[in-house]
């Protein structure tokens, strides 16, 4: 029988000396036998098919102790039962990290959507009517209350499946003509199918908000002016419309938001 020196078996598997030692040390995988005069480790082939075998291991993103224990399995069952349970802990992972790249791309969509500023000035629509699922924001309608009625809304959209559904937040009438523009009367998602209400949409002007939030009121206020200039009547609520993607932009940490204000000419 061949018999093969530690520095051969770390070559051919391009590891090192010191990982082969470190591997006798935790009874993962042993020299054939050890010189009792000098120290030095041999190996024989049935070592060398061993070792291919805890390397294919560890390119599937075993740990060293979960090699050890499958290698310790005593049956077909047990083997079976830890590899579910590690193709189990994979799939977690996969999705752990799908979800990643999926939030990182929202992330350079909205930087792109706000650094490209088409559609920042006042435009007509024809909009189409849309089902939302809302609810509606306690009295007085300030901040705590808003708060309050967002931490609800996500416990709904994540009952119902909703996370990836747009956000509306809707602002009455009569608060925008006294531009009170954080005074938000409804929020909401769009979704037809847990639907709770129907908007009945026709002709809006609309705008862009891409900047702060704190200064949508800006946004608001070209609106206003270019419905007051063009002698349109407003109808009814405005409806902001947004994702949940809030990106620092190198000028500004906010997000595209769309104001429309139905109206008739």
């Amino acid at each position: 029988m061949k018999f093969y020196k530690i520095s051969e078996i770390a070559k051919t598997f391009n590891i090192s000396r010191e990982t082969l030692i470190y591997y006798d040390t935790i009874n993962l995988f042993k020299p054939a036998y050890i010189d009792q005069e000098n120290g030095y480790r041999y190996y024989n082939d049935e070592n060398i098919s061993d070792l291919y075998f805890i390397s294919m291991l560890k390119k599937a993103n075993f740990s060293l102790k979960e090699i050890k224990d499958y290698i310790n399995c005593k049956n077909t069952s047990d083997s079976i039962e830890l590899l579910n349970k590690k193709l189990q802990q994979i799939k977690d992972k996969i999705s752990i990290l799908q979800n990643s790249a999926e939030f990182i791309s929202d992330k350079i969509q909205e930087i792109e959507n706000i650094s490209n500023q088409d559609g920042c000035t006042p435009f007509l629509e024809t909009l189409n009517d849309i089902f939302v699922f809302q609810i509606e924001i306690s009295e007085p309608k300030s901040e705590k209350e808003l708060i309050e009625g967002i931490h609800t809304l996500n416990e709904l959209r994540k009952k119902y499946s909703l996370e990836k559904a747009k956000r509306i937040t809707i602002l009455k009438k009569e608060d925008i003509l006294k531009n009170e523009y954080f005074k938000i009367d409804r929020i909401g998602v769009i979704a037809s199918s847990v639907s709770n209400h129907y908007i009945d949409f026709n002709l809006v002007v609309s705008i862009y908000h891409k900047d702060f939030t704190q200064k949508i009121g800006e946004s608001y206020f070209k609106l206003l002016k270019f419905i007051d200039e063009n002698n349109f009547k407003i109808l009814g609520d405005s409806i902001e419309t947004f994702n949940d993607v809030i990106v620092n932009a190198g000028n500004c940490m906010g997000q595209t938001i769309k104001i429309s204000i139905p109206i008739e000419s």
